[in-house]
């Protein structure tokens, strides 16, 4: 009897053994904990996909998707990946995130989010049509603008296949657009609406790096106060601003960020379109001119020379009532 209680227990104690060493049936994981063989396999398949792109080779990214996404895809997927090619051409990228699911059913919609503790945390939604999926969050290293690449994939049989990719701009000089978002507010509080309007259109520029299968935890937030900057910069500022300090009475038109990779004003600066009375010919004129506009444009936009490395200028000459494409340049260093 003793010996058939403890054969029992033993065959009791086995069971619950070999059930937890059973991968769990349902389930989320990210990064770390998921399955090391996993990982490989979409690790693979990102290698191949990352070089695909940047290869501009569209034969070896159509032989990662689904039937259903290959489909769908048409020629927006040619286009795609011969601008993201052309206009990143990285050497290299890093895995930001990755997401494993596992469910009973396929064809539902499943929402990933991480919890870093800060602003950049983000949430992943997207239409599991298989019952494993994983998504991986690849970011390009090393450049001035780089580029998210997001890829979903679903587990066809014993093959992954590509569900959804989407790629879009996500930061620029290794900032974020919760980074821009929070440089605005700063800029906001302290009564420079230009220039935060001006980090706001870089935030909404960077915010959707996915399209809709990508938010920002805080994109309420960023949302809310770019329509509040929006429509305080549209009550201060009446376009065509004329700069009535000046004698000549240059015509603001246009104030919008400008991206420079010039190592002397690296960064985002204003640039500001202005007509001119002056012909572009008279170049000693329109210096003269620029000269005086750059010791009052503090005054007109507030705080616009203290939060900038630089200022560009463009002069134009009016053609039908409309400012054509010729101008003039000017850069205001600051700092």
């Amino acid at each position: 009897m003793k010996k058939q209680i403890t054969l029992i227990l033993f065959t009791f104690l086995a069971i619950i053994f070999f059930q937890s060493c059973k991968e769990p049936a349902t389930g989320f994981w990210m990064n770390d904990k998921i399955n090391s063989d996993i990982k490989k396999q979409i690790a693979g398949l990102n290698n191949k996909l990352f070089k695909g792109i940047m290869d501009k080779d569209i034969n070896a990214v159509k032989s990662l998707l689904s039937p259903e996404l290959l489909k769908r895809s048409g020629t927006r997927l040619d286009t795609l990946i011969n601008n993201t090619g052309q206009i990143y051409n990285a050497k290299e990228y890093e895995l930001l995130d990755e997401f494993y699911t596992k469910h009973h059913i396929g064809n539902f919609i499943d929402s990933l989010k991480t919890n870093k503790g800060d602003s950049t945390d983000y949430v992943i939604t997207y239409r599991a049509m298989n019952e494993e999926m994983c998504a991986s969050v690849m970011v390009t290293k090393n450049l001035p603008v780089n580029c998210l690449i997001l890829a979903v994939y679903g587990k066809y049989g014993s093959d992954w296949k590509l569900n959804v990719l989407q790629i879009g701009e996500y930061s620029i000089f290794n900032k974020v657009a919760p980074d821009y978002y929070k440089t605005a507010k700063e800029l906001y509080s302290n009564g420079s609406v230009l220039d935060a309007a001006n980090m706001l259109v870089i935030t909404s520029q960077l915010g959707s790096p996915a399209g809709d299968f990508f938010h920002y935890h805080n994109e309420d937030a960023m949302r809310m106060l770019f329509s509040t900057v929006l429509d305080d910069a549209n009550n201060k500022f009446k376009f065509p601003v004329t700069i009535t300090q000046l004698k000549t009475m240059p015509q603001i038109f246009s104030v919008s960020p400008q991206y420079t990779g010039d190592a002397a004003n690296q960064g985002i600066v204003p640039l500001i379109k202005y007509k001119t009375n002056i012909k572009l010919t008279d170049t000693v004129a329109l210096k003269a001119e620029n000269k005086d506009l750059q010791s009052v444009i503090g005054v007109v936009f507030k705080g616009v020379d203290q939060n900038n490395k630089a200022i560009f200028y463009q002069a134009y000459n009016l053609a039908d009532g409309k400012p054509n494409n010729q101008h003039y340049g000017f850069i205001q260093k600051l700092k």
